[in-house]
């Protein structure tokens, strides 16, 4: 294979690789870029390249840089920095789902950035997918929130029992605090793909759009960032085991009476989020 063909087959490697995570078909992609769907299929073949008037609209499309989506470099390895707005009305139940499916081992999850529930609405066929993963022990979740409710603590021990000591690992960080600045929250799915933002920065979060980043500078900072957060993190479940000793001391702190503790835990094992989905991931 010729350089120039090896070139095109990188770049038509990138482009399917960014279109199937943002959940496109190839008659979705072609659509919104005014071309038949034979003109997408030689372009993810590496036949041919789009014309120059296609390839902006195309980055805009796929959340990428235009300059890295179309790069020569013809390894396999290449992944482009790529970052795009997500509508969480319109795009990010289909996006949850998708990068779900495509996780290989865990998920991450950072919740700092506001004392609310997030609405099932968004979450239902998510937080089942989830559940069904971890039940049938084929993705592991890691957790780490602050917590400025005893509500939401209930819904994470809830968690907590349902999984009962399966791959599930929840830390507390900076448990109890009612203010703070507002840190970054997130899901980070395996080591490749990363999910942030205004998602939950309001009630309702309709209108307030995360961002979906993915590349190698990304990568390496957003694990950085996560490795820090999680060795400071309160194991809640004692490495998913059910020690739930930090827990019922985040919940005095929260302003749980002590002769409430097992009444807490009751209502915990017997709550249910939404339609009757698995608690919040």
């Amino acid at each position: 294979m010729g350089v120039e063909s090896k070139a095109f087959a990188a770049v038509g490697r990138r482009i399917k690789t960014l279109r199937e995570a943002k959940g496109l078909s190839r008659r979705d992609l072609a659509g919104e870029l005014g071309v038949d769907v034979s003109s997408l299929v030689n372009w993810e073949a590496g036949k041919h390249l789009p014309r120059e008037k296609v390839r902006m609209r195309m980055a805009r499309l796929l959340g990428c840089d235009l300059e890295s989506l179309f790069a020569p470099e013809a390894s396999p390895e290449t992944a482009p920095l790529a970052a795009a707005l997500v509508e969480t009305d319109k795009e990010l139940p289909a996006l949850l789902m998708n990068l779900t499916r495509r996780t290989r081992h865990t998920l991450r999850a950072l919740r700092f950035a506001a004392p609310y529930n997030t609405t099932p609405y968004v979450q239902t066929e998510w937080r089942q997918l989830v559940c069904d993963r971890l039940l049938g022990g084929t993705m592991e979740v890691h957790r780490v929130e602050i917590f400025y409710s005893l509500k939401r603590l209930q819904e994470t021990l809830s968690n907590i029992l349902r999984y009962n000591a399966r791959p599930y690992y929840v830390k507390s960080y900076c448990a109890g605090l009612s203010e703070i600045a507002p840190f970054m929250g997130g899901y980070f799915f395996d080591d490749d793909e990363f999910l942030l933002g205004a998602y939950w920065s309001g009630m309702p979060p309709m209108r307030r759009p995360g961002i979906r980043v993915s590349g190698a500078p990304f990568r390496v900072f957003f694990n950085e960032y996560w490795n820090e957060i999680w060795q400071r993190g309160v194991w809640l479940n004692n490495g998913a085991k059910h020690d739930l000793t930090a827990a019922r001391q985040v919940a005095e702190k929260l302003g749980l009476p002590a002769g409430k503790w097992d009444d807490f835990l009751d209502e915990a094992r017997a709550l249910q989020i939404g339609d009757g989905a698995p608690p919040l991931v």
